[in-house]
């Protein structure tokens, strides 16, 4: 088990545009738990997906993933920005967070984690609500 945690500092969430995007590299991927966090000053409603998706085009604004317990460097890779955006596939889990502080995980029993493929990739990105939000961590298990 190679454990590794992804960070997004407070972004505008938008409904076109993934917030992060997760691709698995030679490996399979476990996503093990999300947890965002509104960073608004006012209430209003968010829902955040985590889905699978198809490849964009041109990704940019690379995360480096943070290695837990001693794991060395990654073979996935995060990013924030695309030329062309990721095609939204099967929704898996949906955060509902408020702007104003609320919070929310995906923290699912052993056995019930999201398996990601090889050469697959998970989107997340909002389905309604373009508040601020953090991605406090999504922690990932690297297979293999």
């Amino acid at each position: 088990m190679a454990l590794y945690a992804v960070t997004r500092t407070a972004s505008a969430l938008n409904t076109s545009n993934d917030t992060v995007t997760i691709v698995a590299g030679a490996k399979p991927l476990r996503i093990l738990y999300v947890e965002a966090s509104g960073m608004g000053v006012s209430s209003a409603a968010n829902e955040i997906l985590i889905m699978l998706s198809t490849t964009g085009t041109t990704p940019g604004g690379a995360i480096t993933p943070v290695p837990l317990e001693g794991a060395g460097s990654s073979t996935f890779a995060a990013y924030t920005t695309w030329a062309a955006q990721p095609t939204p596939g099967a929704v898996y889990h949906r955060l509902t967070v408020n702007a104003n502080g609320g919070k929310d995980r995906f923290n699912p029993a052993p056995g019930l984690e999201i398996t990601v493929a090889p050469s697959a990739q998970i989107s997340i990105r909002s389905a309604s609500g373009t508040s601020s939000v953090t991605i406090n961590e999504i922690t990932v298990d690297e297979i293999g």
